[in-house]
């Protein structure tokens, strides 16, 4: 275990026992009325081990500095609050599991465990290794970043512990700066193994409880999905975030500059490590954590044009050993090794501050794009009465003036936080390459509009990260019923319904900050063209697009009806056979397996890269219908719809209550292009 001597027991170092783990609020403060043996107390608990004073204490445990009297040697001693044991035996499990993980480990470079057991009361302990040093999360906090030799030596060392844990079978799933201890002696361990997986067990990769485990910051998209099996290319994501924080003293969120752009003469092979390891597609990753260190070897062994300059005014601090010729058996020839002195003293206690920001992981197709900005991808989900919706549908145009509600929900004129995106980046996107923000939506270009849209409705798991990080997002979306049939558990590709016009403002003010660029809901005009009319033609248009249908009679797929099948999600023979009792208007001829919402982007796109523009939800877009009036416009049918007019271009149907929300309504989202 990682413990700072110098710090007082009241302010201690809990990197080494996992934060999370401990249930520990930020300053070391305990979260619950659990109240840990004193050191005297476990002395007598643990006769045979000396107990020199408390390290660290939380809601789900303690961890204490000992001496194991035998062999002289000092020990951190863990263990797990009885308390939350009693009131829920996964924490034992989990505990228990750590102790198994890390027994089954014997490298140098991951803490050790020495022994563990259960006393007489039932209090479960570990025992492990004490490492006299710092963390890489108190490095960065008090350096800013942490010089270039010195952030790859700690990845090598961790990229070399974790091919040894996953060779073994054991995953860490918690790897984050916290949990890499530097020693004083300039020795790299990884700690806390007690969100480890052995693969062979338990195939899910969740907890007892069916909670994915995990830091935020860190955790790859495969590992917030529930349900979704984790394997070890998820430490590799990880390791993947802590360099890019290592270098530049930032976390990857939302949009952000490559690392050599924001460190001067930084070797630009970095990007593509960092890169590559955070594929969303975990098949797209490096394969092995020694792929990825194979990587970091050649930036030693072979030149570039331009070394990094020397930072100003980094201060020698905690400085990682060479790696011993042991512990890499494979090495290229004549590899050049890193070796610094270590910290001559302890470090100050860092302000350690949650930045808010959740995972994100990197679409390679846009490294090559000019500005330097990297995009990132991701994944991320009491039951309510939804409202009937009025489906007063007229051919009508809206109302121009777009006033925003005023409500808790409309922050769109909020400073973003996030870096702005890059004008030739955004300007640069075409249908075959479209922009990915970090949620992992993709945008293209509509010609003759000035944004891009979301090429497919907006989904539950995108709604769930606004969900969780907004008190914004309501309730109704979580538990939806219609026709006696709930349909409460989608997948999250599954577009999110039951969300009112509010709060689907509400998710394009909070997506903008955010990402620091500007996200709304289309203008009806710009849903109009991104359906298939034409560019600058306002309704009602006598017009035929080229694509199909006539005046007034516009569908996506042309001028033939009903639609040939594969032509969308539609009120068809899945839904009748679904509620054969109710009132609705079928498509006789037509099944598309679905007999409410489908996945989206089931089905082909239109001419613009669109899908979903028809059928599957309805769409709300940004105006009112009338000035006078708080109603609000959806466009483009749904799974509930067989009838002529929802299909055609100029349908727009109204809903009178700007509170109220619909099984079949949806929304999607458009992002506009900054000025050049």
């Amino acid at each position: 275990m990682n413990t700072d001597p110098s710090t007082p027991e009241n302010e201690v170092n809990l990197s080494a026992l996992g934060r999370e783990l401990l249930g520990t609020n930020e300053g070391g403060k305990p979260s619950g009325p659990w109240v840990p043996p004193t050191a005297e107390e476990l002395h007598k608990l643990l006769p045979e081990y000396e107990i020199v004073k408390m390290l660290g204490r939380g809601g789900m445990g303690a961890v204490y500095m000992g001496r194991q009297k035998s062999l002289d040697r000092p020990v951190a001693i863990k263990i797990l609050s009885t308390d939350l044991e009693n009131a829920d035996p996964s924490f034992a499990e989990r505990f228990k599991n750590e102790a198994r993980a890390m027994g089954k480990l014997n490298h140098p470079g991951i803490v050790k465990v020495h022994d563990f057991g259960e006393t007489a009361g039932g209090l479960l302990y570990i025992v492990m290794e004490y490492v006299e040093g710092t963390d890489v999360a108190r490095m960065i906090a008090k350096e800013g970043r942490l010089h270039t030799e010195h952030a790859m030596a700690i990845t090598a060392h961790v990229c070399d512990a974790l091919a040894y844990a996953h060779e073994r079978g054991i995953i860490h799933r918690d790897i984050k700066p916290a949990n890499i201890m530097v020693g004083y002696d300039g020795v790299v361990k990884v700690a806390d193994f007690g969100l480890a997986k052995m693969t062979h067990s338990n195939a899910s990769g969740l907890t007892q409880s069916g909670v994915a485990m995990g830091t935020l910051h860190y955790m790859a998209p495969e590992a917030l999905m529930l349900g979704s099996a984790v394997d070890h290319r998820a430490d590799i994501y990880a390791v993947g975030v802590m360099l890019y924080q290592m270098l530049t003293g930032k976390l990857p969120k939302g949009m952000f500059e490559l690392p050599s752009l924001l460190v001067p003469g930084l070797d630009p092979r970095y990007d593509g490590i960092i890169a590559k390891a955070l594929r969303e597609e975990r098949e797209e990753r490096y394969q092995s954590s020694r792929e990825m260190r194979d990587d970091l070897d050649n930036i030693l062994t072979q030149a570039v044009a331009e070394v990094e300059a020397p930072k100003e005014n980094v201060p020698p601090a905690q400085t990682p050993a060479a790696l011993p010729t042991h512990a890499r058996p494979h090495q290229p020839g004549g590899r050049k090794r890193h070796q610094s002195p270590p910290p001559a003293a302890a470090p100050s206690q860092p302000s350690m501050q949650s930045s808010g920001a959740w995972p994100i992981w990197i679409v390679l197709s846009v490294l090559a794009v000019g500005g330097g900005l990297v995009w990132f991808q991701s994944s991320r989900a009491s039951s309510a009465t939804t409202a009937h919706q009025d489906e007063t549908a007229v051919n009508k145009p809206p109302s121009s003036s777009s006033d925003g509600t005023g409500s808790s929900a409309d922050t769109s004129h909020a400073k973003p936080q996030a870096s702005q995106p890059d004008v030739h980046t955004l300007h640069g996107i075409t249908k075959d390459k479209p922009f990915v923000n970090s949620l992992g939506m993709k945008f293209v270009p509509v010609p003759g509009t000035k944004v891009l849209f979301c090429i497919h409705e907006t989904r539950r798991k995108d709604y769930a990260v606004f969900a969780a990080e907004s008190s914004n997002a309501g309730e109704n979306w979580k538990s939806q019923t219609y026709d006696g049939h709930t349909f409460t558990d989608r997948p999250g590709d599954h577009p999110v319904v039951n969300v009112r016009w509010p709060e689907a403002q509400g998710f394009c003010n909070w997506l903008s900050v955010r990402e620091g660029a500007r996200y709304r809901l289309p203008k009806d005009a710009e849903w109009s063209v991104a359906y298939g009319g034409e560019p600058h033609t306002r309704w009602p248009s006598k017009k035929v697009s080229p694509t199909g249908g006539g005046s007034g009679t516009l569908y996506p797929w042309g001028a033939d009806w009903p639609p040939p099948s594969g032509s969308g999600n539609f009120s068809d023979q899945s839904r009748r056979r679904q509620a054969p009792k109710t009132r609705a208007i079928y498509f006789d001829d037509y099944d598309d397996g679905y007999p409410t919402t489908a996945p989206v982007m089931s089905y082909a796109p239109n001419r613009h890269g669109l899908f979903d523009m028809c059928g599957n939800v309805w769409e709300w877009v940004e105006e009112r219908f009338d000035p006078d009036r708080e109603s609000r416009i959806f466009r483009g049918a749904s799974w509930n719809n067989a009838d002529t007019n929802s299909f055609t271009l100029n349908w727009r149907t109204r809903f009178n209550a700007v509170d109220r929300a619909g099984p079949a309504v949806g929304f999607r989202v458009a992002l506009e292009l900054p000025q050049q």
